[in-house]
């Protein structure tokens, strides 16, 4: 039987994280027609191994300096993803020598502006879904202290600390159990993802998410932290800063002029190339994985 081979040629790709959520990027920048079907195939394998828990694809925009699209492990393009604003602004920033560049993604175009420990990117309004939580049965959320349900640039549940759950540590199959019955409670085209709040103290939290595209705990959730940001202090004074801390590090979350922000410092781990659908990656020696 002849291999299937998803994207044809070779195209260059990096791998990273922002905060321990990993990404494999993909640049399509230059190139047209890239399947939709390739893309989401593509995405299904990488994202069930421990590589990445998103595939970024960059491609041309005609309204920013460049187009990020995301998928994630379910198949499904992400409408964002605050993580992986932030690893795009990064690394076009540096291409192109500006501090200051806009990317387009499926929930509009966003600014992103260099500082010194990272990068802010928008994120936007924080949107609460009222109306769609108060079609989901009692019964489905006995016994579950909901704080919200939050679009932060992506649907989020957002929970207080489960009391079987310790203050400050949970294991990792014990949170995913949980939480993964509650993905598909709302009508919402794609689930929700879960972020519970473990700690909140003046303007700390702490927080794990269980993201809807990976369908599992990732180390950290840039739209996750704005969510419980937004979900616990609400619409706070313009200036207001926030520390959220998720097991893969600390976002900086601020509210400005009615918008979210997110301060994040992502981090390339190396450099590579897929050719016919096999990437290689040379972080020790040549490192490749064919899916």
């Amino acid at each position: 039987m002849r291999e299937q081979t998803f994207l044809p040629g070779t195209w260059p790709l990096e791998f990273g994280h922002t905060c321990l959520n990993y990404f494999i990027v993909i640049d399509g920048r230059g190139r047209h027609n890239l399947p939709m079907e390739s893309l989401s195939r593509l995405a299904e394998i990488l994202c069930a191994t421990p590589m990445a828990d998103n595939l970024l694809v960059l491609q041309d925009s005609r309204e920013a300096e460049v187009q990020l699209r995301i998928f994630g492990g379910d198949g499904r393009e992400a409408d964002f993803c605050g993580n992986g604003v932030a690893y795009t602004s990064q690394k076009v920033g540096e291409e192109m020598g500006k501090g200051m560049i806009r990317i387009e993604t499926a929930s509009g175009v966003k600014a992103a502006v260099k500082l010194d420990e990272g990068w802010k990117v928008e994120i936007g309004k924080a949107m609460p879904l009222n109306q769609e939580l108060s079609k989901v049965p009692e019964s489905l959320l006995q016994g579950k202290s909901v704080l919200g349900l939050i679009r932060a640039g992506e649907p989020h549940l957002v929970l207080d600390r489960y009391p079987a759950f310790g203050e400050l540590h949970v294991h990792r199959r014990d949170f995913e159990d949980y939480c993964r019955p509650l993905r598909d409670i709302t009508s919402i085209q794609g689930g929700v993802s879960i972020t519970m709040g473990f700690e909140s103290k003046e303007k700390r939290m702490v927080i794990r998410t269980f993201e809807r595209g990976a369908r599992r705990q990732t180390f950290s959730c840039g739209t996750g932290s704005v969510s419980a940001a937004a979900a616990v202090f609400g619409q706070p004074a313009d200036g207001s800063v926030f520390d959220v801390c998720s097991p893969g590090g600390s976002h900086r979350v601020m509210f400005e002029s009615g918008r979210w922000y997110l301060v994040a410092g992502p981090q390339r781990i190396g450099t590579g190339f897929l050719e016919n659908s096999t990437i290689y990656l040379p972080l020790s020696g040549l490192w490749s994985y064919r899916p």
